[in-house]
């Protein structure tokens, strides 16, 4: 009873702590189509919902919708806790016209409450034949086959690298964006190849792993973009120098002109994947020297900075410790600034300042605080004063020198009633404290444990065996750890023997959006599955899966026809099924079990 009670009580308090989300109702599509190109337009609500009014769509055609799916989790966080819900309405489209067109605003119900969408205005320009919506895959994988090149122009992908200044002063910096434009469908990436930046200190920017393309109009042609990089650079000489191209291997899927005689040729189409390089243009920066009126103080800073200094004491005992802590905070080469120069005092032992960073690097620069803490001791009683110092940095706003000042500390230092000449700091950790004048070792007492001379290990029989079996044991540790190297090494070992390891996990994915309902993260999952387990078992490269070439590969592993066509089969199945309108939720079950079925068959026959 006493547990019962106990969990009533924290689950009474856990739901007064859960926070309701304000209610959004958003609309999502791309900006930019082609004619004839079938696309998604999806409303997203973030709580359950009593009536859904969809708008009035006459500029485009309906091909499927709205169908529905929801997706919903709950975190804990600090006795926190927060329910994420989302409610999609979707409809599949085609464009029929160019021009520019308006969907108009949809309106749904919520705890009685009417809430209207956004309209959404969609420009539709000429077609140019190519359909395929791109997909990426972050996972570089070596294409040991051979992939069609011819079909690929430098027109059709490119790399382009965005620089924020083509103008600026040697140390200044400015942000390098390097973008993907391409009118292909990507499968995936091979190789980057990024420049040496001679002439250039960089920094990287983190960024989200590139997952999805987005849509944008150049100059009257649809390119599918993406953000593949970003840097902060820093000039270190003057004159003008070029940031050389960038490469990145990109694997298309292009529609064939042919065709293989299939009915659904003419519902799917037929591809071919074609390899290519995406090139940059070389990118000339002009770099300025800094004007010739330094400060004395200058050391080479350029950007906006602020600077705090501060004693932690102002009146000690000789050989106690002081700390003078300096922060430089702003925007600017952060990382490459040094200490001011300061003028303590010839009674003082100053030891080298503990240096410590807090910077971010992200659109704007780099950004935080650089922290100098000197550690200071006075030996002999008196009054002191660090005198003033300076630090100055040219501003790259007003391109001027700006001078920065603090200092000017007054310490008096008495005399320590137990002159030990044992130096102690209480502001540094234990690793940073100092013992001075230790130069008798202490006595200590009781009984001495001597040995008489020539007792030892070294040359004894034990000596040896030890050693014996210490180069034994190292011996066979190599052996094993080479073993694994060469083992692991082999990526299409590795790969052929967790192939059914990895499609059981996406079989538990898949099987987790059939109990949810989710139909499309279903059957795309259940593709991914069967297609996941023949490119692992048999090393296919992602860019050579094709019906065509898994029946081969299955045929010369002496797999029996009926188990080659029953896999062929339920993914011809499940591709119809995730693009059909309507699918049942029997149709679901059947096509799981059946896959599982046919992994388990393989898997015996392929061992």
């Amino acid at each position: 009873m006493k547990m019962k009670r106990w969990f009533l009580i924290v689950f009474a308090f856990l739901t007064t702590c859960i926070y309701a989300q304000d209610v959004t109702f958003n609309v999502l599509a791309p900006k930019v189509v082609e004619v004839g190109q079938q696309f998604r337009l999806i409303f997203s609500v973030n709580a359950q919902a009593e009536g859904f009014t969809p708008p009035n769509i006459q500029d485009f055609a309906i091909l499927a919708g709205p169908s529905t799916s929801t997706s919903s989790n709950v975190s804990i966080m600090n006795g926190k806790v927060t329910q994420n819900y989302e409610l999609k309405y979707s409809y599949i489209l085609e464009a029929t016209k160019e021009g520019q067109f308006t969907i108009p605003s949809a309106e749904i119900v919520v705890n009685k409450k009417k809430y209207v969408s956004n309209s959404f205005t969609i420009e539709v320009i000429k077609g140019s034949g190519n359909k395929t919506a791109p997909t990426t895959n972050q996972t570089n994988q070596q294409q040991n086959e051979s992939v069609n090149t011819a079909n690929v122009s430098s027109s059709d992908h490119y790399l382009k690298v965005i620089v924020s200044k083509t103008k600026v002063r040697r140390e200044e910096h400015f942000i390098a964006t390097v973008k993907l434009y391409s009118r292909l469908g990507i499968t995936n990436f091979g190789e980057y190849k990024v420049p040496s930046f001679d002439g250039f200190i960089t920094e990287r920017i983190d960024i989200p792993p590139l997952s999805q393309l987005s849509q944008e109009n150049v100059n009257g042609q649809i390119f599918y973009t993406g953000i593949i990089d970003k840097y902060i650079l820093y000039p270190q000489k003057t004159g003008e120098i070029v940031i050389n191209p960038f490469e990145l291997n990109c694997y298309y899927q292009i529609q064939s002109r042919k065709r293989s005689g299939s009915i659904f040729d003419e519902f799917f189409g037929t591809y071919e994947r074609a390899q290519a390089k995406a090139l940059s243009l070389p990118v000339t920066i002009k770099v300025e020297a800094i004007p010739e009126n330094k400060p004395e103080s200058f050391a080479g800073a350029i950007g906006e900075f602020k600077m705090d200094a501060s004693l932690d004491k102002s009146q000690i005992k000789t050989n106690e410790a002081v700390t003078l802590k300096i922060k430089i905070a702003g925007n600017g080469n952060l990382k490459y600034i040094t200490s001011p120069k300061i003028e303590f005092p010839s009674d003082f032992d100053v030891y080298d300042p503990k240096i410590s960073d807090n910077i971010k690097y992200s659109e704007i620069g780099a950004t935080g605080n650089k922290t100098f803490e000197y550690l200071i001791i006075p030996r002999h009683p008196g009054n002191f004063n660090i005198p003033k110092f300076e630090f100055s940095y040219f501003d790259t706003r007003t391109n001027n020198y700006k001078v920065l000042s603090a200092g000017d500390y007054q310490i008096i230092v008495d005399k320590s009633l137990s002159d030990t000449s044992i130096t102690v700091t209480n502001s540094f950790n234990k690793e940073d404290i100092k013992f001075l004048g230790k130069d008798i070792r202490f006595i200590k007492k009781g009984e001495s444990n001597l040995k008489e001379k020539g007792l030892f290990l070294f040359g004894s029989g034990k000596f040896y065996l030890y050693y014996i079996i210490i180069i034994l044991l190292f011996g066979v540790y190599v052996f094993i750890r080479k073993k694994n190297i060469q083992e692991n090494a082999n990526i299409q070992l590795v790969r052929n023997k967790k192939a059914n390891t990895f499609a059981r996990k996406r079989l538990q994915k898949a099987s987790l959006f059939m109990k949810q309902n989710q139909k499309e993260e279903f059957y795309e999952e259940l593709v991914r599955a069967l297609w996941g387990y023949i490119s692992d078992k048999l090393s296919i490269p992602a860019a050579n899966l094709s019906k065509d070439n898994a029946r081969s590969r299955l045929q010369s592993k002496n797999v029996n026809s009926e188990s080659i066509e029953q896999i062929i089969n339920i993914i011809d199945r499940c591709e119809y099924a995730r693009y059909a309108p309507v699918s049942e939720n029997t149709q679901m079950d059947v096509l799981f079990n059946d896959s599982v079925d046919i992994i388990s068959k393989l898997q015996q026959q392929l061992k």
